[in-house]
């Protein structure tokens, strides 16, 4: 069953002689590795103190990650973010994380799951707990694959097909998304990642307010404030593909099928070499043995200028 466990600041933890920031709750029976990994990733940096008028704008850092413990892999959908104030008056975070095994994935991917309203808990008031009862993981079908909120924000639902795209043939290399606080990042994640096929989706990581990296982790989507030390260290990567959204943009860099189908919400088909599209299908899968040969080149001359390497993709687009 898929387990779950919540950290938090309280006057008492859930281990004898624990209390501050400590684990609350976590179900019978996990490990003690595994508590002890989930806490290791519980940490959140405010991007405003809780004396400034904006410190509601604080993100919230919703993730999917993979990890490793005695041989044993995991999937580890988290939430960690700003709370009320704990039984001291200070500030106060709450984290809240659910391990998957494989055979626990919902067919729709971690970003449909991460989005579902009540799935994270979002504040904790009671005792101590060992919790009894699995944690339910939502299922359920893909809606319209319209990227309705990357058109209303960049003003083209392309630019979704173009993470996706950049996910797909690049998936060792980072993207990020640089975002201003207010930004719906989890439906931005969210609409990119319904592009892609169903059992390609759990595959994918992500970060929607990415600060610093998990030991032992990736993160292939990577949401960073401006001038931070997540965003510095995501740049370091010279090939990763930058979306800026917090400037005006312009249409895609290059036109594909997954770049059509955000737009249109329609099937799409492309030729053999590009992308295959299952018959009845509403997204496209790229056969992972083509990817040398599905690399994104900026439109115009000076795309023309370049080999089809993947040069230049790096570049910010704004």
């Amino acid at each position: 069953m898929a387990h779950e466990l919540i950290y938090t600041s309280a006057h008492k933890g859930l281990q004898p002689g624990t209390r501050g920031f400590c684990t609350v709750a976590h179900t019978r029976g996990m490990r003690s590795e595994t508590v002890r990994l989930l806490e290791s990733i519980s940490a959140y940096k405010n991007l405003y103190s809780g004396l400034d008028a904006r410190a509601g704008l604080n993100p919230p850092s919703i993730s999917h990650h993979h990890f490793t413990l005695g041989g044993l892999a995991m999937s580890v959908l988290s939430r960690v973010a700003p709370a009320l104030a704990d039984h001291t008056q200070r500030s106060n975070k709450i984290a809240h994380h659910v391990v998957l095994r494989r055979r626990e994935r919902s067919s729709v991917g971690p970003a449909w799951v991460c989005a579902r309203d009540g799935f994270f808990v979002e504040s904790w008031a009671d005792e101590p707990a060992l919790l009894e009862m699995p944690k339910e993981i939502p299922d359920g079908e893909q809606g319209d694959l319209r990227a309705t909120t990357w058109e209303s924000l960049t003003g083209d639902a392309g630019w979704a097909g173009t993470l996706a795209y950049t996910i797909l043939s690049r998936p060792n290399t980072p993207s990020i998304l640089l975002f201003e606080p207010g930004m719906d990042m989890m439906a931005l994640v969210s609409e990119a990642l319904s592009l892609i096929e169903p059992e390609q989706r759990w595959e994918v990581t992500f970060n929607t307010y990415f600060t610093s990296l998990p030991a032992g982790a990736s993160c292939a989507i990577r949401c960073c404030v401006a001038d931070t030390d997540g965003l510095r260290e995501a740049r370091r990567n010279m090939r990763s593909l930058v979306i800026d959204l917090t400037k005006p943009l312009g249409p895609p860099p290059s036109e594909n099928a997954l770049v059509e189908c955000a737009r249109t919400g329609e099937p799409v088909s492309t030729k053999p070499r590009r992308a295959a599209a299952r018959p009845g299908s509403t997204f496209v899968r790229l056969p992972p043995r083509n990817r040398t040969s599905l690399r994104m080149r900026p439109e115009g001359p000076e795309g023309r200028r370049r080999n089809d390497t993947g040069t230049g993709t790096g570049r910010t687009h704004s």
